[in-house]
């Protein structure tokens, strides 16, 4: 019987998976800054109140109340929310056998447009209170300096390892970020 659960949960995490895209695989750097920006595609038959109160709503069940939440803006003029909140990243195990946790903060907008929404983050920053060089207080990194190919290139050893996961966790959230907001859009899938 715990053979068959346990293949049942293997072949369905198999199938989230093939469901979930993964549109951010790199680091995009635009004019100096970490911007990520990715277009959902929504169906025509909606129209663009439907699609914002969909967006509105898809905000305050996911946003409104959360305790790591720092702000939360509606603009119902330009059909938009702008969000600024944080996530703890469980980063993968480094050499050493270590699984740090590192406190992303990030801002983001969706807007709908004519032919779906444009979702952008951008104010990346990281809080890592278990690095062995940290005081009392958390230290931040700017996501240029921590996820880019450059800063990772630049770095070595554990450095280079925490970079690296750092990208990694953050890629995997975006992704994650991404597939969530698209799921309100498209009610037939």
């Amino acid at each position: 019987m715990k053979k068959i659960i346990f293949t049942a949960l293997i072949f369905a995490s198999g199938l989230i998976q093939v469901n979930a895209q993964s549109v951010f695989t790199a680091v995009p750097v635009v004019n100096g800054k970490v911007v990520f920006q990715q277009f959902i595609h929504i169906d025509r038959e909606l129209a663009a109140d439907q699609r914002y109160a969909l967006l509105y709503k898809w905000g305050k069940d996911n946003y409104a109340g959360n305790p790591l939440l720092s702000g939360i803006r509606f603009d119902d003029k330009a059909r938009s929310i702008t969000v600024g909140s944080k996530i703890e990243l469980l980063l993968p195990q480094n050499s050493n056998g270590v699984r740090e946790k590192v406190v992303m903060n990030y801002r983001f907008d969706a807007t709908i447009t004519n032919a779906g929404c444009m979702l952008v983050v951008r104010d990346v920053t990281y809080q890592n209170s278990q690095s062995p060089n940290s005081s009392f207080f958390p230290k931040t990194f700017t996501a240029e300096e921590t996820i880019t190919s450059t800063a990772i290139s630049a770095a070595s050893g554990l450095d280079k390892e925490f970079k690296t996961n750092t990208q990694k966790s953050t890629l995997f959230y975006l992704n994650g970020l991404y597939n969530e907001l698209s799921k309100i859009f498209n009610l037939s899938k």
